[in-house]
């Protein structure tokens, strides 16, 4: 079996969309496969560290963390056995996250108030930050954008999405990037939603520029990063009515070192709720071990916050080692499991969110979530906010 890392960039490419939850989604059904296929391997103990924080937390230990309390999100998450469908005819309040039952293939949503109801549909693209939009993908490619304190809707026809939905932090904004699926031409339409009236417009982007949008700012000024396949050389960005770019930010002018890299699996560059921070996951390519593979150890990953009114880095949070997976002999070659990390999730007003992925006590081939954790903006210490029962395998955070 591949790592993680190699079948989230596999399910990216079969997708179309990229986004670190997304991707994985494929990750979770593929191992489930493999898992009737392989014996289970010995257990595997895995404890990590932050660097340069005395925080110990893993999924192999006996005792559970105690979480510390976050606004918005529930000191434990535990899937429901037969939640209700979410209601066409009514508000049901606004969403606290959605998550991926494994047991069930299917996606849940959670209010602010601890209702679950299941979501009809192939995934959930998105919440707004406020929680009172969904928006979820229908197996036609239909995109179907809902109030969740109301009845409203509107929906964007077919397509895929080259980026994912990308809120404002203001919850008024939204955009989305739609491709016409032709490899042909690849051509993409980028629509911007004010989600106050429903008025939606296209941008004109530039066509010959590979950017993707990976934030919108209140102001309507989109954050433009390169594609996936391109190394992070900068960012622009551009007016949201005219399209046209009105700034260029360097990679040098980004607190990044010249040996780091910016890894897809710490997903695109996340703007903050404060609507000036931006965060961008990175990694140390020129220190031993952080090379790519299933069975690579610590990695040296870091997230940098950059403010972008001054232009200047002002956080740098290292995020923890990546544990090797369990490995045996098959078939002549090296059979890996699912190696013990995390992604980031989103932003919370008080720091990152990481998405805690581990392999299970008894299964090394079978991985699934087991907890969110907060990165303090202001100590960068790591601590666990929500508990997560298995079977749930993937989380999505409202922004």
């Amino acid at each position: 079996m591949t790592g993680l890392r190699d079948l989230l960039a596999e399910e990216a490419g079969d997708a179309r969309t990229y986004d670190v939850t997304d991707r994985a989604v494929r990750v979770v059904r593929r191992q489930r496969m493999m898992a009737r296929l392989v014996p289970a391997a010995a257990a595997l103990l895995v404890v990590a560290g932050l660097l340069g924080v005395g925080v110990r937390f893993g999924g192999g230990g006996d005792q559970d963390p105690l979480p510390a309390a976050a606004a918005g999100l529930p000191g434990r998450l535990v899937p429901q056995a037969s939640p209700p469908e979410l209601p066409e005819d009514r508000g049901v309040g606004r969403a606290a996250l959605a998550y991926l039952d494994g047991g069930g293939d299917r996606w849940v949503l959670v209010t602010a108030d601890g209702n679950q109801y299941r979501v009809n549909g192939l995934s959930v693209d998105g919440m707004s930050p406020d929680g009172r939009w969904l928006l979820v993908l229908r197996p036609d490619g239909t995109r179907v954008l809902r109030d969740l304190t109301g009845t409203g809707r509107h929906e964007f026809a077919g397509g895929d999405t080259t980026s994912g939905a990308r809120w404002s932090a203001d919850s008024r904004r939204l955009v989305v990037q739609i491709s016409d699926g032709t490899a042909a031409t690849n051509s993409v339409v980028t629509y911007m939603v004010d989600l106050a009236t429903a008025a939606r417009a296209t941008v004109p982007l530039d066509p010959t520029l590979p950017d993707r949008v990976c934030a919108v700012r209140n102001s309507g000024v989109l954050v433009l990063c390169p594609s996936r396949e391109s190394a992070l050389s900068g960012l622009r960005l551009a007016d949201g009515t005219t399209g046209q770019v009105i700034r260029d930010i360097p990679s040098g002018n980004l607190g990044l070192r010249p040996t780091e890299a910016v890894p897809a699996e710490l997903g695109t560059p996340r703007l903050g709720p404060d609507d000036h921070t931006l965060f961008i996951g990175t990694r140390d390519t020129a220190t031993p071990g952080s090379a790519a593979g299933p069975a690579a150890g610590g990695q040296n990953r870091f997230l940098v916050a950059f403010d972008l009114e001054t232009g200047r880095l002002t956080g740098r949070y290292p995020l923890p080692d990546q544990i090797p997976a369990a490995q045996r002999p098959f078939n002549g070659a090296v059979e890996y499991g699912q190696p013990d990390e995390r992604y980031v999730l989103g932003i919370h007003a008080d720091g990152p969110l990481l998405l805690h992925l581990s392999p299970s006590r008894s299964d090394p081939f079978t991985v699934g979530s087991v907890s969110i954790e907060l990165i303090a903006q202001d100590t960068g210490t790591l601590s666990t906010v929500t508990l997560v029962s298995r079977p749930i395998t993937l989380i999505r955070y409202p922004g």
